[in-house]
């Protein structure tokens, strides 16, 4: 990409979609705080109106900044968190548990206010006030998020993401009448790249 570094070329497709995901919320938040951009209450009028053509043009396009920021930025900020530790060192590897553990706690909160807190506000408070709290909180964890853009460690991409699926889907194909044996372990293609900083779980016939 325009002659960058692989590093920041990660880096940057990381970063490059939080204004989008930041543009759809406030989008949506619009359209509940400014009265040209949804129909009349109901109370308002004798029958309900439904919206116009541009308003929902309005909230469509906010809905798909929306899809189109989340689809970027949730695969990736879990790797790119990751990429943070060593994962050949102990305190490296402690550190990737934590992480996770963190993470998902906080997202599981995270919901739990959002199923519970927001919607009370959205409901009986205000649907502008509602929506507009996540925006936000959302642009300020981005501006804390860039904040740190200098301490974070970029790790270099290894590979083609494309050349994985195109081997996959051939394999597949050539192999698809194999008859699989009984204990799987000694067959499996067990590829490590050079310098690889991912780490593998152990096999286990547990979960067959």
């Amino acid at each position: 990409m325009l002659g960058l570094p692989d590093w920041l070329v990660k880096f940057l497709y990381l970063i490059s979609w939080f204004p989008c995901f930041i543009q759809g919320l406030f989008a949506i938040q619009l359209t509940a705080a400014v009265e040209k951009l949804h129909p009349p209450h109901c109370e308002e009028s004798p029958t309900c109106q439904g919206p116009t053509e541009g308003q929902m043009t309005f909230l469509k396009t906010g809905l798909g900044l929306l899809m189109i920021g989340a689809a970027g930025i949730r695969p990736c900020n879990l790797a790119f968190g990751a990429d943070q530790f060593n994962p050949n060192t102990d305190s490296g590897k402690k550190g990737i548990a934590s992480f996770f553990n963190w993470y998902f706690f906080t997202f599981t909160v995270a919901q739990m206010i959002s199923l519970t807190i927001i919607v009370y506000i959205q409901s009986n408070v205000s649907w502008a006030v509602g929506l507009g709290i996540p925006a936000a909180l959302m642009f300020v964890s981005s501006i804390i998020f860039f904040m740190g853009s200098k301490m974070y460690v970029k790790v270099k991409p290894s590979g083609s993401p494309i050349t994985s699926i195109v081997q996959v889907i051939v394999v597949a194909t050539k192999k698809r009448r194999l008859k699989l044996p009984e204990y799987l372990y000694p067959s499996l293609f067990n590829y490590v790249a050079p310098k690889s900083v991912n780490s593998k779980l152990p096999y286990t016939y547990q979960l067959r």
